[in-house]
């Protein structure tokens, strides 16, 4: 009876996965790259990024997290996290952003470490950070292939041996650019 319940919950975790992401999952953490539509008066940039991290294993998995210094009362943990490029004359991927020192876990006001671990449940999700103009950042351009990347230990330094990364995604937006890189506004 056991065998069964396990088997119909994941054969559904894994049909749920698959209708909503077009692909299956493994045992174990998961990343999944997801955007939105936006306009956030960048021209060109149509969506915005973000990765969701998911626990498909039968054990909580302890995450480094930090709360930034907010205004309001309790605001959202951030994971660390790094955002990488494919570059198709290596055939590598490159590391374009990396929030993964968490030097903005620290208060400025008092040099006290904001620096947190909570647990991520089996079967929960959690969104790694808020959404980011991933589109309009200087390496990127329309159909590049980007991917994130989620760290599981960042002490003394982000463990790349542990981090776990997301399908590959395209680059939706067309963020037109000045000669000297600045955005293009139109008045």
């Amino acid at each position: 009876m056991f065998s069964c319940a396990l088997f119909a919950s994941a054969t559904y975790i894994e049909f749920r996965h698959w209708y909503n992401f077009g692909h299956l999952v493994p045992y174990g953490l998961h990343v999944d790259a997801l955007n939105e539509d936006a306009s956030i008066a960048i021209p060109g940039q149509t969506k915005i990024y973000w990765p969701e991290l998911s626990n498909f294993s039968l054990w909580p998995v302890r995450l480094p997290a930090c709360r930034p210094v907010s205004d309001t009362l309790n605001p959202p943990l951030e994971y660390a996290y790094a955002v990488q490029r494919f570059d198709d004359r290596s055939k590598s991927w490159e590391i374009v952003e990396n929030a993964t020192r968490f030097e903005f876990c620290v208060n400025p006001f008092t040099n006290e470490s904001g620096l947190a671990h909570t647990y991520l449940l089996p079967g929960s999700s959690v969104k790694v950070m808020s959404g980011s103009a991933v589109g309009a950042m200087d390496v990127f351009h329309k159909n590049d292939l980007a991917r994130w990347v989620v760290f599981r230990q960042v002490f003394p330094n982000a463990n790349w041996k542990t981090a776990v990364t997301s399908m590959p995604f395209r680059i939706e937006d067309d963020v037109q650019r000045n000669e000297d890189g600045s955005f293009r506004i139109q008045h």
